[in-house]
């Protein structure tokens, strides 16, 4: 309807208006019984469209799940996916040593009243991590960015 008035197109909206007014002011047993005249039985009807709805999820689900795993896949096969050297852990303990007993500092670096030796891994790893952030530390050139 491209290229026709302003009057058809009220017209259109009005005819639009009405059609919708009747169908909601209709009755659910109106609206079953017209159903069944043009359909058949409803019941049935609801049943197909339920096994289509789940046949439909289903199929969505199946096709995001072939996606999940092929992206598994090419990301184990990756040659991004490099194997991390191992961290000698008694050289970041000594690192993190170097930097806390280092003179001349402006501020003073403690370990929080917790003896090193009580400190785990993680813990060492992670301190060296935050002192790099706080510009403390300067990158290790010999553990590939790691602190």
């Amino acid at each position: 309807m491209t290229g026709k008035g302003k009057r058809e197109r009220i017209a259109l909206d009005r005819l639009a208006d009405v059609l919708v007014d009747d169908i909601l002011s209709a009755s659910d047993e109106d609206i079953l019984a017209e159903f069944r005249e043009t359909f058949g039985d409803s019941d049935q009807n609801a049943a197909e469209m339920r096994a289509l709805f789940e046949k439909s999820v289903l199929a969505s689900n199946k096709k995001r799940l072939a996606a999940a795993k092929a992206a598994a896949t090419a990301n184990r096969r990756s040659p991004a996916t490099s194997v991390v050297a191992p961290i000698d852990m008694a050289a970041a303990r000594a690192r993190l040593r170097a930097v806390v007993d280092r003179p001349g500092l402006p501020q003073k670096v403690t370990l929080a009243a917790r003896k090193e030796s009580e400190l785990s891994d993680a813990d060492i790893l992670g301190m060296l991590e935050d002192l790099q952030e706080l510009g403390l530390l300067p990158p290790d050139d010999n553990q590939d960015g790691k602190p």
